[in-house]
Parts: structure tokens; C-alpha cells; sequence
């Protein structure tokens, strides 16, 4: 897998993701000019399932499985116990939520719900600076535990979760997902 730098996928994402004339009023020759200047210092590294990354990631890939468990061992203290404090939460279709506290508010009521369980595995990891900060993608899908839907897949989609090593630990910095359709009927 190739990875790049968190910092170059923020940029790569404006690049590709905006009109860039309509976003940055100055000259787009400047911003452009701007963009491949800092581009150049992105670093991309390719790890394969030899490389010394490869402990590192399946590392990640562990932390992202330890997440799940401790949240559903412990509520919104397990998830919260994975979170560091300057971390933010994308909201699907909203805006950030950012830092610690705020963060264990919004999730509270949706972690806390005894009507359904969040599930979520991750597919895949990467590892960018020097093995300091990582990225973990995955599949996520909620049951119910209520009445006659109990064991019934109430929804799913796909996550993104960049992760921070501190003192030895994986923790979480950001956190996204995204519901992916129902099927249809047949």
C-alpha cells in the first residue's frame, strides 16, 4: 500500500475537492504555486507486507479492534478511553466537533443507546512519520437489540479514523464515517 503524510492528504483533498477560484480569491497561479510548494515536502511511503511498517500497521490494525472492544465492554468510557484530547469528530453531512469533551457529548447519546450496537472492523491501516501517525479504514453496521427487529443490521457504511501514537498507545485524532445506501429491495 502507498501511504502519504496526513498534512498531504489535507492538501491532495483541497486540491481535488474545491474550486479553487471560488475558494482562494487571490491569483490561481499563486495557489497553485502554493499547493506544489508544500506538496514537495510530502513524503510517500510504500509499505509492503515485509517492511518493518508492516508490524506497525498490523499494530494500528489491533488498536482499531481493541477501540471496538472496549466500547462495547464500557460504553462511552471505552470509546472516550481511545480518544486524545485535541482529537475531532467529522459529523456525516455536519460540521467538526472538536476536542475531548465535545466530542464525549455528541457521541454520548448515540455510544450510550441501549436500542442498538455500533460494530465496526477495519480493512486496512497505514502508517506515515516515522510510524507516529496511522490510518485505519473499515466497515462499520449498527443492530438492534430491541423487541422483535433484536439482531437485525439497522444500518452500515464505511469509516475513517487517523490515529496518533502517545506514549507508546494508538490514539484516536480524527474520526468520520459515512452511511452507505440500503439495498434494494427485490
Amino acid at each position: 500500500m502507498v501511504a502519504v503524510t496526513a498534512h498531504c492528504y489535507y492538501l491532495i483533498v483541497v486540491w481535488t475537492s474545491t474550486n479553487i477560484t471560488g475558494v482562494f480569491p487571490m491569483n490561481r497561479p499563486l495557489v497553485i504555486l502554493v499547493l506544489a510548494t508544500q506538496m514537495s515536502g510530502c513524503a510517500v511511503a510504500a509499505n509492503t507486507a515485509g517492511s518493518p511498517g508492516a508490524t506497525t500497521e498490523s499494530s494500528l490494525m489491533q488498536a482499531d479492534r481493541d477501540f471496538a472492544v472496549a466500547t462495547h465492554a464500557r460504553g462511552i468510557d471505552g470509546w472516550m478511553s481511545f480518544y486524545a484530547l485535541d482529537a475531532i469528530r467529522i459529523r456525516y453531512r455536519g460540521n467538526m466537533v472538536k476536542g475531548f469533551d465535545e466530542i464525549r457529548k455528541f457521541d454520548s447519546p448515540h455510544i450510550s443507546d441501549t436500542t442498538t450496537v455500533l460494530n465496526w472492523e477495519p480493512t486496512d491501516a497505514y502508517v506515515f512519520r516515522g510510524g507516529d501517525v496511522g490510518a485505519t479504514t473499515g466497515k462499520y453496521w449498527t443492530v438492534s437489540r430491541a423487541g422483535a427487529d433484536a439482531g437485525k443490521e439497522t444500518g452500515h457504511g464505511r469509516y475513517v479514523t487517523m490515529w496518533r501514537r502517545d506514549g507508546g498507545r494508538w490514539l484516536v485524532i480524527m474520526d468520520t464515517g459515512y452511511p452507505e445506501p440500503a439495498a434494494p429491495a427485490r
